[in-house]
């Protein structure tokens, strides 16, 4: 694409963004003729811990403050320049020693409410696209009242109301990692709510997460702070992360995984709907929790050129079709990345059996999330799902020329199909259910973005935060 095209569709996505920016209303219980009912009933809900999907929390360069990932223009980096890809890519050796090097670039800083984009410093006005500002407006306008988080420290509200906290963390990490960060978080809110007597009484937390999000929370729930171990010695799944939660909340969760995470990897990541601002594949091919999200053979149906089965996870596979951080037109960018590796021959080297560990690791982790298993009693699963948006389902994978086509369409949000935001046991066999044990599933007619702000969405989100507790038919 040449650089006359980015920049008009760079333009139109500015104008369009312009063009929408305001025009929402946001429902909250707070407003319309049944809001003091229903505002009282605030009092009958828990805590709530908002926990992002992949690209959803901002990073900072810890140097000199700019924005490494969540806003483009001024005080920024620029996607793919050799600055961010230094920045934004993790190690091709991820030794404890290594990831601990690579954290010390970065700050984590907050859950990201808006992309901007500002190519002017102020008092110049910028554009802010909505990613998950209308969830967290929408509780604090029915009287949750926002946590102050400030240097890794929770700040706890000294007037009264129901907390609200939001979760940040370090998206590119395996999801089992940063499940560890959030037991610690939670320990610690748990903590601060029983030492801080004017909040209330707490003995629950609910949970909201969004897309991969929701793979943390399933995994935080099941096995708590356990390291992903391997396949001879597994975490012991004994729920241990479930007992100071009441709710999960799960929003177009990819459950079983989503070809977005193959596109990923193969041609680059990008947050929608900025196409033009793309992170190249070697880059994000040093990102475990990309390779978590790859789907299962139930969900993608993937086949070679004569209709015979391919494993999306056979990293000779990934050789042969020259996939990610094996690309050889990922070369100047693994120079980028890794130029601590002064021979290409050991960058190379060095890349692949990166690769060929991180497709381990996460085939490692959907069997972990995928174990049969019955939940303590009092957790409760709920399902906000998309099926307005054709999904694909089904890929030829060419392994004679290195291409790939998709060959099937089905109901999703175009991100995840249903199927896998439903978390299905067997695709063939759909009336065996479901592997988590929901409490109840509804479906919308939006994508996966937009799902999470939605007033659709809102509406029966609150009916799960406290109405439902007056219907007696719930269990």
């Amino acid at each position: 694409m040449d650089l006359a095209s980015i920049k008009t569709g760079l333009l139109v996505v500015l104008v369009l963004l312009a063009s929408c920016s305001g025009r929402q209303n946001i429902y909250s219980p707070s407003t319309g003729p049944l809001r003091k009912v229903l505002t009282q009933d605030l009092d009958f809900a828990n805590p709530i811990i908002i926990i992002p999907g992949i690209g959803g929390s901002k990073f900072i360069d810890s140097r000199n403050g700019k924005v490494v990932w969540g806003a483009f223009g001024y005080n920024s980096y620029w996607p793919a320049t050799e600055q961010e890809n230094k920045l934004l890519a993790l190690p091709l050796n991820q030794s404890a020693k290594n990831i601990l090097l690579a954290d010390n670039n970065i700050t984590t800083q907050s859950v990201l409410d808006t992309v901007k984009i500002e190519f002017l410093p102020p008092p110049f006005v910028s554009i802010e696209y909505s990613v998950y500002l209308n969830i967290f407006k929408s509780l604090t306008m029915a009287g949750f009242v926002p946590v102050d988080e400030r240097d890794h420290h929770l700040h706890m509200p000294s007037s009264k109301g129901k907390p609200v906290f939001q979760f940040a963390y370090d998206w590119r990490k395996s999801n089992a990692s940063n499940a560890k960060r959030l037991d610690a978080y939670i320990k610690a809110i748990s903590k601060q709510l029983t030492e801080n007597k004017g909040l209330g009484s707490y003995p629950k937390i609910d949970i909201v997460c969004h897309s991969m999000g929701c793979l943390m929370a399933r995994y935080y729930l099941r096995y708590g702070d356990q390291d992903l171990g391997t396949l001879d010695n597994p975490p012991v799944l004994d729920w241990r992360g479930a007992s100071k939660i009441e709710n999960l909340v799960m929003v177009a969760p990819p459950n079983k995984g989503s070809i977005n995470a193959l596109n990923y990897l193969i041609h680059g990541f990008h947050i929608s709907p900025f196409k033009y601002f793309k992170y190249p594949s070697a880059v994000v091919g040093t990102m475990p929790s990309v390779y978590e999200l790859l789907p299962r053979k139930d969900i993608v149906n993937a086949v070679n050129q004569d209709g015979f089965p391919v494993n999306l996870f056979d990293p000779k596979l990934w050789l042969k079709m020259q996939w990610g951080l094996v690309d050889p037109k990922q070369k100047s960018v693994l120079r980028q990345i890794a130029p601590e590796y002064h021979r290409e021959s050991y960058r190379y080297k060095q890349a692949k059996a990166l690769q060929q560990e991180l497709l381990k690791k996460a085939f490692l982790f959907h069997s972990l999330i995928d174990a049969p298993a019955t939940p303590p009693d009092g957790l409760k699963f709920w399902l906000f799902a998309g099926v307005g948006t054709p999904t694909v389902s089904k890929i030829m994978i060419n392994t004679s020329n290195r291409t790939y086509s998709k060959l099937k369409n089905d109901a999703g949000d175009g991100s995840v199909l249903r199927e896998s935001a439903y978390a299905i046991k067997n695709t063939e066999l759909p009336r065996e259910g479901s592997l988590i044990h929901w409490n109840n599933a509804m479906f919308f007619y939006l994508p996966h973005i937009e799902l999470v702000k939605s007033n659709d969405f809102l509406v029966n989100f609150y009916y799960v935060l406290f109405w439902r507790k007056f219907i007696p038919v719930d269990r």
